[in-house]
């Protein structure tokens, strides 16, 4: 079977575009940075977007990671998709440089003696983690990914190579967990250095599982329709999808109220005024459209065993829960910038456009260089090869 089969021209298609879009989304930031002459908020917008679309790559990751260590058939149509997200690391890595560029117009304590922490909180030893989160990240995902071509040339006789990415996946979902929340807690929750939270680094990590999740089940939505998923992806596919996402949405609500009640219960001066930020002049809104529609809904509609099976309903509630991890993240990072009340600059849905153009571009040009679903795995019940015939 040729890279992504029938599917190739279509994919290339959107990767064009999608690159085009992101090259005009980033023209437009440096317009908007010329024209107001403030660099301080295309950095603010950039790191938001930075955030959201690594969250996806990161997030395949570990999905990937997860899958193979636990199995089942729910991993299975989406396998391509999740190594597709993961080979974009390489491309993250170098969006992540503008970041490092303004590091002092992003976060306070980049200026030497400011703050108590400065032991921790340093350009360099903030550089040095984040190589180190890469390349940690890159070394396991594309060991991990070496392994699973190797399985598709080899039909993997015995699943011999398939217990081998099973042994080499466990650790690495271990330390991916620990890298990634570690990542977190210095690019975002370090833009307020003087308060913290036990609990930030895992929350952001769910919430970014949890976006992977929507996003995979909105494109195998999209081509199951399709070969080679004709035929093939079954309702219980959608069901397994749906109940892992209802999963994260319940364990991201769990998270995020265990950290505002004990954060209330304590009252204390360095700890609370995070939460004052974000209740007040306008950011207040946001919150309780993220608590209603982050969690009371999705977790209403994902109990529907009708929704759940069936691809329609299940599509827009997966955009949905994009659209509010999008929110999410614009009121847990923008609050740090613009402590008098909710503001919206052009950057915003600007860097947003750009970032996600180029990062799309890189998924889609991974994700035609392979096969669509994986060769010679038994449990698809039915041979790629045979469906794209």
């Amino acid at each position: 079977m040729t890279p992504a089969g029938t599917m190739r021209p279509e994919i290339e298609r959107v990767q064009k575009r999608a690159l085009l879009i992101g090259i005009a989304g980033i023209l437009a930031c440096a317009v908007v940075v010329a024209i107001t002459r403030d660099i301080g908020h295309f950095f603010q917008s950039y790191l938001f977007a930075f955030i959201f679309w690594n969250g996806l790559a990161i997030g395949c990751l570990g999905l990937y990671l997860l899958h193979n260590v636990v199995g089942g058939n729910w991993g299975v149509v989406i396998r391509r998709f999740l190594e597709a997200g993961t080979r974009t690391l390489p491309v993250t890595l170098i969006l992540f440089i503008p970041i490092l560029i303004g590091v002092h117009q992003i976060y306070r304590w980049a200026e030497p003696g400011s703050h108590m922490k400065a032991a921790y909180l340093s350009v360099p030893f903030f550089t040095g983690r984040a190589a180190f989160y890469f390349a940690l990240w890159m070394f396991w995902g594309f060991r991990l990914l070496k392994l699973s071509s190797e399985q598709d040339r080899t039909g993997d006789p015995g699943q011999a190579i398939q217990m081998r990415m099973k042994s080499f996946a466990a650790p690495g979902l271990l330390l991916f967990v620990v890298t990634a929340s570690f990542a977190f807690i210095d690019w975002i929750m370090s833009l307020e250095p003087d308060w913290f939270s036990t609990i930030y680094g895992w929350l952001f990590t769910v919430g970014q599982t949890l976006q992977t999740f929507a996003f995979c089940i909105i494109l195998l939505i999209m081509l199951a329709p399709k070969k080679p998923f004709l035929g093939l992806v079954k309702p219980q596919h959608f069901h397994d999808l749906a109940n892992l996402m209802l999963a994260f949405t319940m364990l991201w609500a769990y998270m995020s109220l265990s950290q505002f009640l004990i954060i209330w219960a304590e009252n204390l001066p360095e700890e609370i005024p995070w939460y004052v930020r974000r209740f007040s002049g306008g950011w207040g809104v946001i919150a309780v459209l993220v608590a209603l529609f982050h969690f009371c809904l999705p977790f209403f509609l994902l109990l529907m065993r009708f929704i759940k099976r069936n691809p329609k309903y299940l599509y827009w509630v997966a955009c949905w829960m994009i659209a509010v991890r999008i929110l999410a993240d614009f009121w847990m990072i923008e609050p740090a910038f613009r402590q008098k009340g909710l503001e919206v600059f052009w950057t915003d849905p600007l860097a947003f456009i750009g970032v996600g153009g180029i990062w799309i571009a890189a998924f889609a040009w991974r994700l035609k260089e392979r096969p669509l679903l994986p060769l010679h795995d038994p449990r698809l019940g039915v041979h790629p090869v045979e469906s794209e015939a």
